[in-house]
This record gives C-alpha cells, structure tokens and sequence, in this order.
C-alpha cells in the first residue's frame, strides 16, 4: 500500500522543554524545493538514515496469517490510543509479551507432530502497521515505522532510527522541505559529516508539523543496543512533548516496560500480549481445511479432534 499523498507545505515549530510549548506554530510556511535530480533524491535518503523498514515490512507481512491477532485491535486500550486527541495524558501504546509471544512475531513455537507443520502467529506490529494505513487511506496521516532487530544492532544507532523515520515523513512526495536540503548541503561542506541527534529532532518535529496526525510505529524497541536505546527513547520523548499530533505504538518484552515509564512517559496504554487460543483455533481449523482439500481422507474428525486440543493445551503452558 502506497503512502497518500500529502499537503507539501511544512510549519515551522516552537520548540520547547514540556508540553506547555506543544503546538504553537509561526503563520509562515518554509520554502519547498525540487529535489534536483533522483541522484540527489537518494542521496539525501541515504544520509539521513542507512536503514530499510519498508523491505523488512514486507518480508513481515509476507509470513502474516489472515485473520491471527485481530483480538489487539479490538482492545480498549488500542481504541482509546487510537481515537486518543492532542489533550491526552497519554499518546503511547506499548504491546509486550515473553520471548515465545512477543516482539516482531508474536508467535506460537508449537509443533503439529502429524502434519510437521509449526504454528505461526500475525505479526503483531506489521497488523498494526497495515491496520493504521487502511484507516488512514485518503486522510493527511502518514503512518510511519521501524523495525529494531538485534542482529542489526550496529546500524540502528539513535540517530539512523531517528533519521529513517525523518526520510518516510520527508520524501512522501516529489518535494522535500527546505531545512533539510540545506542541512544535506552544509554537510557536503563539512566532508559529509552527519547531523547530530538533536538536529535530527529539530528537523522531525518541524516536518511533524504539516500532518493532522502521525502515527509512529516501532517494533522490539528492547533490541536496540543499551545505550542506543536510552537515547532513542529520549528522542521518542521529545518528539511526542514537542508534536501533539504524534501516536507512539512499540512492542518489546516485559522488561522494557520499566524503561519506557523511566525515559519516555509514564502510564502509556499497555497490552500484555499472551497466547489466543481464538487465533489458535482460526489457525488450525484453515489448516485442516486446506489439508481437506489436498488430500480429503488424510485426517479423520477425531485426529482433528485431538489435534485441536492437544496444541490448545500446549499454547496454555506457555
């Protein structure tokens, strides 16, 4: 699904220490520039932020199953957080579970012995990604995202994190604002050096500033190197005090929890993610049929049966 096209004018904000400077904006609008050239294009992108979350998105998506973990959408707290206004208490909704429900796949590790078939569950925040961006459709509310992955640990430094959420916001249509084609042009004078994680918020927040609202979405935010974390999380802070129209959604495990109260706000909207034996059922009933169909006396009713209720049982002990 392609992003929407939006209004290309960007305000310039009043940045400020706490929520008492949240939303004044000057009646001016910066200049908008023509990238030059798609040589350019790029390698504005690529100094901004070296990471990729489109593609790992839908690499995510592709392992998806239909239907499997709708039950967070139906929550409360994920309605509250999503119909959530400027005047909130709180504009953060964190998703946890343990190692064997949580982070990018929130998954069974169960294994049908007869089928040798392994249960997989929705990834939780590609579903919410792709969620956000279907309401969205038609609307200036661009929905943004990473993916943390400790295996990238090296790239995901708190400035490339926070500068590829500043590449989706910024390149959203052929033009880009002024501020940052000059702070790429001042880099070249300074033999390429990149901004420093205070500028790169500067430069966010402004361009915040041109959407009704934005929603940021950031997946096993605990696999970021400590230290980078605890600067990511005081950027996030910053970021939401200073853009009012901003909606934080992060997964990670239990632990994570803590720090999130600790360094980026406290009493954000939590859902503690558990195994669903609705999402277990749905699984395994589709998979029955579709063995049905390839191969109809494979499996007998009590086979299926007992399928059902042993894997039920094993989702219960985890």
């Amino acid at each position: 699904m392609l992003d929407t096209p939006t209004d290309p004018r960007m305000t310039n904000t009043i940045y400020g220490d706490s929520n008492s400077n949240v939303g004044n904006a000057s009646n001016s609008y910066n200049t908008i520039i023509k990238v030059g050239t798609e040589e350019e294009s790029l390698r504005i992108r690529e100094w901004l932020s070296p990471l990729q979350p489109h593609k790992r998105h839908q690499d995510v998506k592709k392992s998806r199953f239909d239907g499997v973990g709708e039950w967070v959408l139906r929550r409360g707290e994920f309605e509250s957080w999503y119909g959530s206004q400027a005047e909130s208490v709180n504009a953060t909704l964190l998703c946890f579970g343990g190692q064997g429900v949580g982070k990018t796949y929130i998954r069974y590790r169960c294994v049908l012995e007869e089928q040798g078939t392994m249960l997989t569950r929705s990834e939780i925040s590609s579903l919410v990604i792709d969620t956000l961006r279907e309401r969205a459709r038609g609307q200036n509310i661009p929905v943004i995202f990473l993916y943390c992955d400790y295996q990238a640990r090296k790239d995901q430094s708190a400035v490339n994190l926070i500068g590829s959420l500043v590449r989706q916001a910024a390149f959203r249509g052929p033009s880009i604002p002024s501020e940052i084609k000059s702070a790429f042009d001042q880099s070249k004078q300074e033999d390429g050096d990149g901004l420093q994680l205070h500028d790169m918020v500067k430069l966010f927040v402004n361009v915040l500033g041109s959407f009704d609202v934005v929603y940021l979405c950031v997946d096993a935010v605990d696999e970021v190197l400590p230290q980078n974390r605890l600067e990511f999380l005081r950027a996030l802070r910053k970021i939401v005090q200073e853009a009012p129209n901003v909606r934080l959604f992060l997964t990670g495990r239990p632990h994570i929890r803590a720090e999130i109260d600790r360094l980026l706000t406290q009493g954000a909207y939590a859902i503690h993610i558990v195994a669903d034996q609705g999402d277990i059922t749905r699984y395994l009933r589709r998979k029955m049929d579709d063995n049905d169909k390839q191969d109809p006396g494979l499996m007998t009713e009590d086979l299926k049966n007992y399928i059902m209720k042993t894997m039920l049982e094993k989702a219960s002990e985890m």
